[in-house]
Formats: structure tokens, C-alpha cells, sequence
């Protein structure tokens, strides 16, 4: 049997040949494959363990905070915090820290906002002129919403005179304006104030009632007498030159409470600190009495933020209003302010220019100027004026800070909109939310006039002092802390941080990016809008009963105390956890997280949501429009998917053994077409054996010995081809594993020979002298080239499905991959993680996918260029009775378009079938890749059919007759 093996190579060594080049081929190729998909597999898991651990591995809530998306997708909302204020004990937080394998277990607890009041000065000084008296208005505006939305403010007034001065005759008294011109004296400084309303009648009263007017003369001496500047203008300019005034305004601060210790552990909140220093471990709250008066008060230390993350700005327009000629601007501006001066001063109560013209009052007259615009400003003013609440307020206690009243917020609730698109509902907020202790309202920025979807809660602070004490507390700013400092985590498996971060709202259409500049939308000064701000001001649980204790504080309406005794009994609002012994995304470690964390909610029944291995995953978010300017917009907010990285390490698996299945296959398919080809081509040689006397265990003994002693052949080449093309691409495979290309041919040549020397050894002796191919019993008329080609495929139907089936699977493949791509940008999550891994692994999977594609392709070369040689006496015939050449060329085509359509068409289905009821992958994204996969398997047939083509010039009848 060996003799005639090696007879056989001796004779026919271009057959062999051909089918060893195959083998080669299909081995080596799938070695290739192996070591690239391996090398992107470790790829993968180096960025799975490098992004596997983010802030913090558990988080912790109250009952009943997670919302219906959460629960259903294994989200967490990146604003988690936002309207939850207590639910979780100081003694369900112990609990957590004495369980077994916790590192850490930071706290933190929300307050809620103050309004402390914010002042930035805006100096005109350049712009006086030399006339003598000179009005000015400038016109506010707050910008915010990246400019989409614009809330008027009061507009500020400036006096300037450079002829006279400003004299102060005693206590109680105004100043009065004196000069050549001026004949009596005039409390030109005061009637402006004086005729404006008291208190605000409302939490948003007009922006005109809120209007004052500032005096300079043209140097601070001219201000004579007792007093100073900040007596006339109710602040101290900062240079004796300055011309100008000062925009006040209520800025809100959100605080929260922490444990310094665990939070230093979670994120070195500890070494971000920039000034003062940082919160001591057992600071509270501390007692001392107030110089001269007796009267004791608590201080709650603060560490402070250095960045304020409000994107809103103050547009200023300046205008030189125009006074009337031959008008007594000093007493045209003291109208009005007699009748509330305590002392009698000579003046009168109706004052005005000459001609009739007669006004009620001094603001009538200058609100009813005239002005013409001669300067454009825009300031950061929330910046500007915390920066300033910071200054006046480092190292001390400061009654910039001493909240009268602080607000709660609800959190968000949403409606679905459908598939993981969400809009937020919009509420109401009554006026008596802004009620002060004093039985006025407070002015809140007007910001929240706008749209709000968050309810808010008022809790006023007692004004009373009993025994000495004052019942509410003063704030000490001991440090400040730059959040930008903290640690860097990944972006692709971050987790909220929103204790000293925003969220992220990103635009999600191009309506919305263009509105917004291709800029994220930020927080503003709207309290109950969807973002919020950042805790700025952070204190210790310690302080915490500052805020929560009953007799402090009551509800804006006086019914009663405005502390929940739920929130009082457990104050925190959510605890963060790590995890000890935690490396990586390995089997141990995934299990100590996953005890912790049950450990964690069989001991304390509260909700807990395993953020280790997690990404963000983009959630749309359809905010309504506002009522000042904002249109609606589709934005795109990053929630965090669970369990991703454990998913992607699943998943891999998977996909590695389906391409490593699906390679094997198709490189089976390659072997079992050329070896039916090598059987088919020896027909007559077979018969002759069987005449001779063989058995048909001799003929499958041989058959299939030649393909194993091809395999050892390929398999020895193979090896030392794919050493070098591995150390050339330098591919992450160890050497030694090339040796697996020798078993792997033998393997794959005896597998795909048995069905081929099944079918030899079941030939019979007449085969030696009947036609290769013949026609069927019933022939029918062929009356097209098209129909000719589909009747020769018919003719040879093994041959033909085999050739075809190899296409089939390439094509499903294909199909449902570029689904995948369409669908999900590279990645069946959806997440930021997936989309990173995806172009690691892109590659790998349509390598595989080209791959197969390839080799299909050459079976159904392999298939035409038999169907050519075993028909050639039929085509030279064909020749011969007048066709064409352009006629059997189109023959020869139509047989492989044929065969590839059905093959392509077949896989298509499948793979459309497979994507979307096995992966879930949407049906118009797997219809467009089964259409670009179609395409690409019609080029790949014409492709393959240019070597049969090649061969049909050279089928003469002198060529064919010797050839029989």
C-alpha cells in the first residue's frame, strides 16, 4: 500500500500538490487566526483588569431609591444622590464596616441648598466723562444653559459727579450733596432708595423694584465729614478711584456631610486639599460667644470646593442715560426722600426740572431716562462671588455662610418614552417655599422661574436665643479642596461621583448639539432643575445634627418641625464600598465582591448595586422645553450598566470558540470539496482497481491514505511557514504551539476524506469507461444561458452543496457581525467599555470572517474548475456547433453567480434568523448586513470564477481528443 501511495505522488504530484497547497493553507490560516485572535484576547482582558475597579466596588442606597429602569437594565443613574436625604442609619453603616472583607465603607449624607448672598463689582471708572453730572444704568441678564435660556435682573444705577462732594452730618442722618450748584444742600443719595418698596413683596418681585442707585464724586476725599464710601453705597470700593457699583445676588450651595477617614480611604480627599486644612477625624460642632454680646453660637467646620460647577455668566450692558437739559439732577434726585428722614433737612418733597416736567419720586425720574449703550461686559459672577464668600470666609467663623434657611430637593421621576429613552416630569413649587424667618420672602435667583422637575422643601432656621444660645449655627470654611486633584479613573467603567461632580448630559441628535455648541449641559442656579450642582461645601456626620435636630428648624409654613423623623433616626444617604482583596476581573475576586455585597443586604435589607466591572451606558434623556428661551432637547446622560466586564469576559469565551468552530468547519468544507475533486478526477482510475480485483475497504484504505500522507506533508510545512509568519507579525503565540499545525492537517485530512473515500470505495468497475457527468433520464429543452448554468449545478448536486455550504456559513457570519457593527457601533452592550473592546477585537473576528469568506470562494472556484474539465467534451462541443466565446464565458459566470447567490442568500437568512432571535441585534441593521454580505459574496464568486475562465481558452477539440 505504501509503494502505491508513493506511486501515486510520483504520478500525479500537480493533484497532490494542489490538494497539500490547500491544506497548507486551511492549517495555517486557522493557527494564524488562533494567534491573533489570542493576542487580542489578551489585549481585552488587559483592559478589563486595568478598568475593572472603579471609585468604589459596591454602592449602597436606601429602600426603594433604585428607579424601574435601574431595576430592569442593571443601571445606576449617574444622579443617584440627587433628592435622596437620609434612609440609612449610623448603625446599619457599622454594620457594614464590621462585615468581613470591607475595606472601606464611606458615608455620605445631604443636607441641601443655602442661599448665601454673592457680590461682584462692576467698575465703570473708564467710561465717566468730564460733564457735571452723569446717570448710568446697567442692564443685567443671567445667561445659562450654554445661552439658551436668559433671566432678566434688576438693572443698577451709578451717580457720578465730578464738581461736587458728599457731606455726612451726624448719625441717622443721609448724606447730602453740596456744591456751587447746589442751593440747599440735597440727599440726592437717598431718594432713589427711599422710594423703592421696603421687602419684597413676593420670592420674584419685579426686576425694577430691585433697582439701586450708587453716588461717586470724583475722588473718595470729596466724601467729608464722618463716615465713608460704604456708608453712601452700602459697600467699600476697592480704590479711592473707583466709579461703579455691585451686583448682589443669592447664590445656592449645596453641603453635604462625610466621614473624613473613610472618604480620604475611597478617593485621598485628603490630598486634594489646596488651602487651610483638611476635616479632622473627630471634628464637630464647636461653641464660642460672640465679642460684646454674650451670645454663644455653633460653628460646623466646612471644607470647601475651589471650582463651582454652575455654567452660568452675568451679561452687562452699560448706557449713558441722557438728562434733559437745564435739570437739577441733585434735587431731581433727592425726590422722595424727606418724608422718611428722622430729622428735619431742607428739601422738598416734589423735585424736578424746569418746563412742567414733575416727577413722584427720584427713581420715576431716572428709571424714565433715556440711554444709549456704550459698553458690553459678560463676568462669570457665581464664580467671582464664591470665590469671594471663600476669601471673606477662610479660617473663621463667617455669618457669609450662616444659612436662614436651606432647601431639599425630590429626586427626579421620569416618564418612558420607550426603549431606554426617558423624559423628566415637570413640577410646581409654591411661593411659600421662599419664606424667611423674618415673615418675608427671600429673593432666590430667578432662575426658578424656569422649568423645574424636582420638588423642593423649605426648612427655616429659628431666629430665637434661648439661655444664651443661639439656635442657628454659623459655618467655618477650615480648608478648601480642588476636586480635579482626585484620583483619575477610567472613562470607560467610571461611576458617579456626584459628591464632587455633575452628571453629564450630552447632546444626543443634531437639533441639540447645535443648539448647545456640541457642549455638555451644565448646572445652573435652579434649584429644582434635572441637573444639580455638586455638594461645594462638605462637613463631618459629626456636625450633622447642626441641620437635622428638630428645635432648629421648622417648615416655611411654621407647621410644625421640617426634619422627617425618618430622616432624623437615619440621616445617610448612600454608602460607598470597596472591596479588600480585589485584583482584577478573576474568579476570586468577582467572588469576594459578590459575598460582600450579599452579606451587606442580608444584614441591613437596604438596596445594593455591585458597580465593580461596570460602564457608562448612554440612556436618552428628553428634557422639555423652558419658560426662558431653552427649546426641547434630546440629550445623551451616561448611566452605569452593571456587570459589563463580567459579561465582556463571558462573552469572549464564546466568540473565541465560535470563531475557532466556525474556521474549523469551513477549513473542513475547503478539504472535503478537493478531496470529492481529487476522487471525481480519478474515477476511471478507481474502476480499473475495482476491475483488477480490489476491495473496497483497499480502494477507502488508499483514498484515504493519500489524504493522510498529504496531511503529514502539509502539516510539516505548514509548521515552518507558520513560525515564520508568527514571529513576523509578532503575534502573541508561543512557538512551541506551531507544532499543532502537523496533527491539526492530519486531523483535518482524514476528517474531510472519509465521506470522498466512502463514495470511491462504493464506485463500481463501469465507472472506468462511463462519462464523468452525464444528462438525466428526463432532458428537458434548455432555452436560456441562465437556465443551463442552474441544470449543470443540478447534474452534480453533491459537489455543488458542498461548494455552497461553505459560503453559506461565511455569509452568516458575516451577516450577523456587521449587524452587530450597525446596530451597536462594535458591541452587543452599548457602553463605553464595549465600544473600546470592540476595536480590539474588531479586527480578530473579520479576519476570521474574510477568512472563511476566502475559502469558500476558492471552493466554488474549485467547483467551476471541475465542472469545466469534466464538461469539456460538452463545451468544445458547444464550440464547435457555433457559440461563442462571449456565450460560454457567460456560461461559466452564471454557474458561479448561481451557486454564490444561493449560498450567500441561504447564509444571509440564517444569520438574520440568529441575530435577531438569539442576540437581539434589530432586524434593519441585520438586513443591512445580510444585503452587504450578498454583495460582497456575488464579487467574491466572480472573483473565483476568473481561474476557470482563464482555462477556457485552451479547451480546443485536438486538446480535448488527446486528453481521452
Amino acid at each position: 500500500m505504501l509503494r502505491f501511495l508513493g506511486a501515486q505522488f510520483r504520478l500525479q504530484p500537480a493533484r497532490m500538490a494542489t490538494l497539500g497547497l490547500g491544506l497548507v493553507v486551511a492549517a495555517v490560516a486557522f493557527v494564524l487566526l488562533t494567534a491573533a485572535t489570542r493576542t487580542s484576547e489578551l489585549h481585552v482582558r488587559g483592559t478589563l483588569r486595568s478598568t475593572f475597579r472603579p471609585a468604589y466596588d459596591v454602592l449602597v442606597r436606601p429602600p426603594g431609591s433604585q428607579t424601574r429602569l435601574e431595576r430592569r437594565a442593571r443601571l445606576v443613574r449617574p444622579n443617584f444622590l440627587s433628592g435622596v436625604f437620609g434612609g440609612i442609619s449610623f448603625g446599619q453603616w457599622h454594620r457594614i464596616e464590621r462585615i468581613r472583607g470591607v475595606a472601606v465603607a464611606a458615608p455620605i449624607a445631604n443636607v441641601g441648598y443655602i442661599l448665601p448672598f454673592g457680590r461682584v463689582t462692576i467698575p465703570i471708572t473708564g467710561l465717566v466723562n468730564d460733564a457735571p453730572y452723569q446717570l448710568y444704568r446697567i442692564r443685567q441678564t443671567w445667561v445659562a444653559n450654554g445661552g439658551l435660556s436668559r433671566y432678566p435682573r434688576p438693572s443698577l444705577y451709578v451717580y457720578y459727579t465730578p464738581r461736587d462732594r458728599f457731606v455726612n452730618r451726624g448719625a441717622y442722618l443721609p448724606w447730602v450733596e453740596t456744591g456751587p450748584g447746589v442751593r440747599p444742600s440735597q440727599p440726592s443719595c437717598s431718594g432713589f432708595s427711599q422710594s423703592g418698596p421696603s421687602q419684597p413683596a413676593s420670592p420674584f418681585p419685579p426686576p425694577a423694584s430691585q433697582s439701586y442707585l450708587a453716588c461717586f464724586p470724583t475722588t473718595a476725599k470729596r466724601f467729608e465729614q464722618t463716615g465713608s464710601v460704604a456708608s453712601v453705597n452700602g459697600f467699600l470700593p476697592p480704590s479711592p478711584a473707583f466709579v461703579g457699583t455691585r451686583s448682589d445676588f443669592s447664590l445656592p450651595i449645596y453641603i453635604s456631610a462625610i466621614d473624613p477617614v473613610q472618604e480620604a480611604k475611597l478617593v485621598a480627599l485628603d490630598r486634594t486639599v489646596v488651602s487651610g486644612r483638611y476635616l479632622r477625624p473627630d471634628e464637630g460642632l464647636s461653641l464660642f460667644r460672640e465679642a460684646g454680646t454674650g451670645v454663644g453660637f455653633r460653628a460646623v467646620p466646612i471644607l470647601a470646593s475651589s471650582r463651582l460647577y454652575v455654567d452660568e455668566r452675568l451679561e452687562l450692558t452699560i448706557e449713558r442715560l441722557r438728562i434733559p437739559p437745564g435739570t437739577d439732577v441733585p434735587r431731581a434726585l433727592a425726590s422722595g426722600a424727606c418724608p422718611r428722614n428722622l430729622v428735619s433737612i431742607p428739601c422738598r418733597n416734589r423735585l424736578g426740572p424746569p418746563r412742567g416736567a414733575w416727577y413722584r419720586d427720584a427713581r420715576q425720574f431716572v428709571e424714565a431716562l433715556p440711554g444709549a449703550a456704550i459698553a458690553r461686559r459678560t463676568i462669570a459672577a457665581p464664580t467671582r462671588a464664591y470665590r469671594g464668600l471663600l476669601k471673606r470666609s477662610a479660617g473663621r467663623r463667617s455669618s457669609e455662610f450662616s444659612p436662614q434657611a436651606y432647601w431639599t430637593t425630590s429626586p427626579v421621576r421620569y416618564r418612558s418614552l420607550g426603549t431606554e429613552r426617558l423624559a423628566p416630569i415637570a413640577v410646581r413649587n409654591p411661593p411659600t417655599i421662599w419664606r424667611s424667618a423674618f415673615a418675608n420672602y427671600l429673593t432666590p435667583p430667578r432662575d426658578n422661574l424656569d422649568t423645574q422637575f424636582r420638588r423642593l422643601h423649605e426648612r427655616v432656621a429659628s431666629n430665637l436665643v434661648t439661655a444664651g444660645a443661639a439656635q442657628f449655627s454659623q459655618l467655618r470654611v477650615v480648608g478648601e479642596f480642588d476636586p480635579e486633584k482626585l484620583p483619575s479613573y477610567s472613562p470607560l467603567s467610571k461611576v458617579p461621583l456626584e459628591t464632587y461632580y455633575p452628571p453629564v448630559l450630552l447632546p444626543n441628535d443634531d437639533f441639540a448639539n447645535r443648539a448647545l455648541g456640541g457642549r455638555p449641559l451644565l448646572p445652573n442656579q435652579n434649584l429644582g432643575d434635572y441637573i444639580q450642582q455638586p455638594p461645594l461645601l462638605l462637613t463631618t456626620l459629626r456636625a450633622l445634627p447642626a441641620f437635622l435636630k428638630p428645635d432648629n428648624w421648622s417648615r416655611s409654613d411654621g407647621a410644625g418641625s421640617a426634619i422627617p423623623e425618618a430622616q432624623q433616626r437615619a440621616p445617610i444617604s448612600a454608602i460607598r464600598v470597596k472591596v479588600a482583596g480585589v485584583k482584577g476581573p478573576d474568579p476570586l475576586s468577582l467572588e469576594r465582591i459578590r459575598v460582600v455585597a450579599q452579606r451587606i443586604h442580608e444584614q441591613t435589607s437596604l438596596e445594593v448595586d455591585i458597580t465593580a466591572g461596570s460602564s457608562p451606558h448612554p440612556v436618552s434623556i428628553s428634557l422639555p422645553a423652558g419658560k426662558f428661551g431653552r427649546p426641547p432637547l434630546l440629550l445623551s446622560e451616561g448611566w452605569s450598566k452593571k456587570g459589563v466586564t463580567v459579561s465582556f469576559l463571558e462573552a469572549l469565551d464564546r466568540k473565541d470558540l465560535a470563531l475557532f468552530g466556525l474556521i474549523l468547519v469551513i477549513c473542513g468544507f475547503f478539504l472535503a470539496n478537493g478531496a470529492f475533486a481529487a476522487v471525481r478526477t480519478r474515477r476511471a482510475e478507481i474502476g480499473t482497481l475495482l476491475t483488477l480485483g480490489w476491495s473496497q475497504l483497499e480502494v477507502f484504505e488508499a483514498v484515504l491514505g493519500e489524504l493522510a500522507l498529504v496531511g503529514v506533508l502539509a502539516g510539516l510545512a505548514g509548521s515552518a511557514l507558520a513560525a515564520v509568519l508568527v514571529a513576523a507579525l509578532s503575534l502573541d503565540f508561543a512557538l512551541v504551539n506551531v507544532l499543532y499545525v502537523l496533527p491539526l492537517a492530519v486531523a483535518l485530512a482524514l476528517v474531510a476524506g472519509l465521506l470522498p473515500a466512502w463514495r470511491a470505495a462504493r464506485g463500481s468497475p463501469l465507472d472506468a469507461i462511463r462519462p464523468p457527468v452525464s444528462g438525466g433520464d428526463h432532458a428537458r429543452p434548455v432555452r436560456s444561458i441562465a437556465r443551463m448554468g442552474l441544470v449543470n449545478l443540478r447534474r452534480l448536486p453533491a459537489r455543488a452543496l458542498v461548494g455552497g455550504a461553505g459560503l453559506a456559513i461565511g455569509a452568516a457570519a458575516l451577516t450577523v457581525l456587521v449587524g452587530i457593527q450597525a446596530a451597536f457601533q462594535g458591541t452587543l452592550v452599548g457602553t463605553v467599555l464595549g465600544n473600546a473592546l470592540s476595536v480590539q477585537v474588531r479586527g480578530a473576528d473579520f479576519l476570521a470572517i474574510g477568512l472563511t469568506i476566502g475559502l469558500a470562494a476558492l471552493s466554488v472556484a474549485d467547483v467551476l474548475y471541475l465542472n469545466l474539465k469534466e464538461r469539456s467534451a460538452e463545451l468544445v462541443t458547444l464550440r464547435t456547433v457555433g457559440w461563442s466565446e462571449r456565450e460560454l464565458v457567460a456560461l461559466v459566470e452564471a454557474e458561479a453567480l448561481l451557486l454564490a447567490s444561493t449560498g450567500s442568500l441561504a447564509g444571509a437568512a440564517v444569520g438574520v434568523a440568529v441575530g435577531a432571535l438569539l442576540l437581539g441585534v434589530p432586524v434593519l441593521a441585520l438586513l443591512a448586513g445580510a444585503a452587504i454580505t450578498a454583495a460582497g459574496a456575488l464579487l467574491a464568486a466572480a472573483l473565483a470564477s476568473l481561474l476557470p475562465l482563464s482555462q477556457l481558452r485552451r479547451l480546443t477539440p485536438p486538446t480535448v481528443l488527446a486528453a481521452e
